[in-house]
């Protein structure tokens, strides 16, 4: 039997999907926000002399590397309140998870970064009477920050994507909001082709400025 297509019910429910999407980019710029902030701490605490210090952060950013983010986020909602006797909310135990996911992954664009920098550049620096503070950012961050950026804006778009898991503990970002209708209307095929396009909508126009980031800082280097 073939099949009927009525997307007359993504017409009648855009609007509820659409709030679901101002939940998602919100979730993505605090996601990023967070994963930027504690990505530096981390990217200190990689680059320090202290070898107890440099241990832990390594540990920290393996774990969250070389796990799934759907198990990370199962901890945090679940296992995280049982330790600590603080019961948190989806939207905040997915700001956590995803946050600290993000984190992770920032540190070692930030160590990545400074480290592609020779070192023959720091070491002709302090020769000329340089402190080490004017070196890292008169010498190094200069050049290092143009080569973040492109992994950076790399980050932000998978990012946008991974909120989409943070249907699986209830946020209602846009795939809860597609998976809602659904149940509702009895129209999976509708409604998560119409959930797809969205994300095409919104992600392909980032991921041609991503490309043009890659192009532009080559050029700069």
């Amino acid at each position: 039997m073939e099949y009927v297509w009525h997307f007359d019910v993504v017409r009648e429910n855009l609007g509820f999907l659409l709030r679901g999407l101002g939940t998602t980019l919100a979730l993505t710029v605090l996601c990023m926000l967070t994963g930027l902030v504690l990505g530096l701490f981390l990217t200190l605490m990689r680059l320090s002399p202290w070898r107890a210090v440099n241990v832990l952060a390594y540990a920290f950013t393996e774990l969250f590397r070389t796990t799934p983010l759907l198990v990370q986020l199962i901890w945090v909602f679940y296992v995280l309140p049982m330790l600590t006797g603080i019961k948190f909310t989806p939207f905040n135990s997915g700001l956590i998870a995803l946050g600290l996911n993000v984190a992770a992954f920032m540190s070692e664009i930030y160590r990545a970064g400074i480290l592609s920098v020779s070192r023959a550049q720091s070491e002709a620096s302090l020769a000329l009477g340089m402190t080490k503070f004017q070196t890292m950012r008169r010498i190094i961050l200069p050049q290092a920050v143009i080569r973040m950026v492109p992994p950076i804006a790399t980050t932000w778009v998978s990012l946008f994507k991974d909120t989409s898991i943070l249907s699986a503990i209830g946020v209602t970002e846009l795939m809860f909001k597609a998976r809602y209708v659904t149940m509702q209307t009895y129209r999976p095929l509708e409604i998560f082709t119409a959930t797809a396009l969205i994300y095409f909508l919104l992600t392909y126009p980032q991921s041609i400025g991503v490309n043009y980031l890659y192009k532009k800082f080559r050029t700069q280097e």
